[in-house]
């Protein structure tokens, strides 16, 4: 299979129908792979009249330009669908081995329509599919789906996505999960459920071909060592996901007690990474063709969860399940971690929405009637894992909770909404965003909702944090001030670098690799691949103005499901108040300063500045033209 050309398989779940097509390399250049080619699709074939549980609902598999080729770090998957968290542009985004395996078997892109009366899983081998009964798989959670799959194919090798229990349930914010990696954020699992698919199997023994094959063999190696030896990539290989909680309470910007306090935080010498590898780790565990090797496997040998045992843990479960919960029991956070994914529900989501009860019942918003006699406190993980529980069968207050922060804290009413911080219906946990204003505007335009994966500001300088010299900030950016967290001249930044994650996530290479997330692999050296193994001659202006016309693209999608101006900003306790305490305590988001960093935003985007949409001219020049047929409707 053609590296540049672009496979397309579609499965309708209601009739049976399977049929394939191609889309030639000029379709390749524009959208790149993996989100980017997804979210064109999902923009074609998702209007705004289209429910996200309905069968009309489109899910999307998307493998990236690099899938299966051995590229350093480029393991992953985009699933893709419209979000039934947040009613607009969703999609979620998983390591392992499922997306080069997806593309092996000759599938690029999987655009799975239409619902099935009775529970279902797919079989696609080498581009041959087989609709399956899954009748008794249903009620089983992730790891005994995976399990059960293999041993009735007869086949150890082949790779599974698949939902649990919450995903079966409806639960807003569930997961699709493969090999104990999580595709988690905008409730994808939900959308599979919906279509009653409890997974996607795949084999795949094809070769991508290349375009330079002996280039590629000498490139590979190169950027596989680059990829290896940055900062980054020893500190994640050797501690993992755990390792980010004593440096965000040590800097002072660690959001505690559902935002109640910022940092000093109790007993965090609990999460000293050193202690964690030597108590828990057994062994490391990669995604295909990754040199870095974050996945660790773990093993829990003593207490309450002696024999609890898995293959990784995320800092999106120590989190959020951490700090933002007040829960300093490391035990019960791996046995937490096994809870979400075996269930398959979104960390992020569960352990912030969790916080919010929690809060709510400390302010006497909710009581123990509602709680059906549970009593929350910050720092007991038992209540945590009975409300994990409860939020994944829809028992009791888990079915209102199951629905996402904003809705269920409609329903619970009293003023249950200013005790959730979010944007656009998705909310985020860990970092105090009071404070690093560039991070603040990436989160707020993340087409996604709340979304610290679209882009971020590695200017930003707090505690050392920041990756760039004064030289290279002026020489990039033209101002010093990008580097102060305290400045709003922060657009320039947030735009260049939400263009560098939506490359890097077309090409579907890992953040840990990227220069977007402090990688080595920098803009220049994804090119670099995407051309020799295509054989395209793009340049990087080339390549940023194809992660520019994914974002707009994305941007208009969520346009036309109603976002605005409005809509770009963050609700809750991030605006409500100062931080509360820490050596940043008084910091605020000046609302004035924020409108204005806005203004720049939109105008160096060329979108309308009272509105929030890309104007015609920008969709045109972006060659999104007939997309932009669409402003006619709103007489633009």
């Amino acid at each position: 299979m053609k590296a540049d050309i672009v496979n397309i398989l579609r499965i309708n779940l209601s009739d049976g129908k399977v049929s394939g097509s191609s889309r030639d390399s000029s379709f390749r250049k524009q959208f790149i792979g993996g989100r980017g080619i997804n979210s064109k699709l999902l923009f074609d074939e998702t209007g705004p009249d289209v429910k996200p549980l309905s069968e009309e609902n489109k899910l999307i598999f998307g493998t990236g330009a690099l899938s299966g080729t051995k590229s350093p770090a480029s393991a992953r998957f985009t699933v893709s669908a419209k979000s039934p968290l947040t009613g607009i542009l969703g999609d979620a985004n998983a390591g392992g081995n499922f997306g080069p395996e997806l593309r092996k078997s000759g599938c690029d892109h999987l655009i799975i329509e239409g619902k099935s009366d009775h529970p279902v899983y797919i079989f696609i081998n080498n581009g041959k599919v087989e609709i399956r009964d899954a009748s008794k798989l249903w009620g089983k959670n992730t790891r005994e789906t995976e399990t059960l799959i293999r041993k009735e194919l007869g086949d150890d090798r082949v790779r599974i996505a698949c939902i649990g229990q919450a995903g079966e349930n409806l639960v807003r914010f569930g997961s699709v999960m493969h090999e104990e990696r999580a595709a988690a954020r905008t409730g994808m699992g939900a959308v599979m459920g919906s279509k009653k698919l409890k997974a996607v199997a795949v084999r795949g023994t094809n070769e991508v071909e290349i375009a330079d094959a002996k280039k590629f063999n000498l490139l590979k190696r190169d950027l596989h060592k680059k990829a290896s030896e940055t900062k980054l990539a020893k500190t994640i290989g050797k501690y993992g996901g755990t390792m980010g909680t004593p440096i965000t309470d040590r800097i002072g910007i660690i959001a505690l007690k559902n935002f109640n306090q910022t940092s000093g935080f109790e007993n965090v010498q609990n999460f000293d990474p050193e202690k964690i590898v030597e108590k828990f780790y057994t062994g490391n565990k990669s995604c295909y063709a990754c040199p870095i090797h974050c996945g660790h496997k773990f093993e829990i040998k003593e207490g309450p969860y002696k024999g609890e045992w898995g293959n990784k843990i995320e800092e999106g479960v120590v989190t959020p399940f951490g700090p933002t919960c007040y829960n300093s029991d490391i035990a019960s956070i791996f046995k937490i971690n096994n809870m979400v994914n075996q269930y398959g529900m979104d960390s992020l989501e569960a352990g912030g929405l969790i916080a919010v009860a929690i809060d709510l019942f400390q302010n006497g918003v909710i009581t123990e009637k509602d709680t059906d006699g549970l009593i929350l406190d910050w720092g007991k993980p038992e209540i945590l894992m009975k409300l994990i529980d409860k939020i994944a069968f829809r028992q009791d207050i888990g079915d209102i909770l199951a629905e996402g922060a904003l809705p269920a804290a409609k329903k619970i009413g009293h003023g249950a909404e200013k005790y959730i911080s979010h944007s656009k219906g998705m909310t985020f946990g860990g970092i105090d965003l009071r404070i690093m204003k560039g991070l603040a505007l990436c989160l707020a335009t993340a087409t996604r909702g709340c979304d610290h994966l679209r882009g971020g500001v590695p200017t930003e300088t707090v505690g050392g944090l920041g990756r760039y010299t004064p030289e290279m900030a002026l020489k990039m950016f033209g101002t010093t001030e990008v580097l102060d967290h305290k400045s709003y001249v922060k657009a320039v930044v947030a735009i260049r670098m939400q263009h560098i994650a939506a490359i890097t996530d077309s090409l579907e290479i890992c953040r840990f690799a990227s220069e977007s997330n402090g990688g080595g692999l920098t803009i220049d050296d994804q090119t670099e691949l995407f051309n020799v193994i295509t054989g395209f001659n793009l340049s990087l202006d080339e390549i940023l103005e194809a992660g520019e016309r994914i974002f707009n693209i994305e941007r208009l999608y969520i346009n036309r499901e109603g976002i605005r101006r409005t809509d770009d900003r963050l609700i809750g306790k991030w605006v409500d108040g100062p931080v509360p305490s820490g050596p940043f305590k008084g910091e605020i988001i000046d609302e004035q300063k924020w409108e204005g960093m806005l203004d720049d935003y939109y105008t160096r985007r060329n979108w309308d500045v009272k509105t929030g949409i890309p104007t015609r001219s920008k969709l045109e020049s972006l060659g999104l033209t007939s997309e932009a047929e669409w402003l006619n409707r709103i007489g633009k």
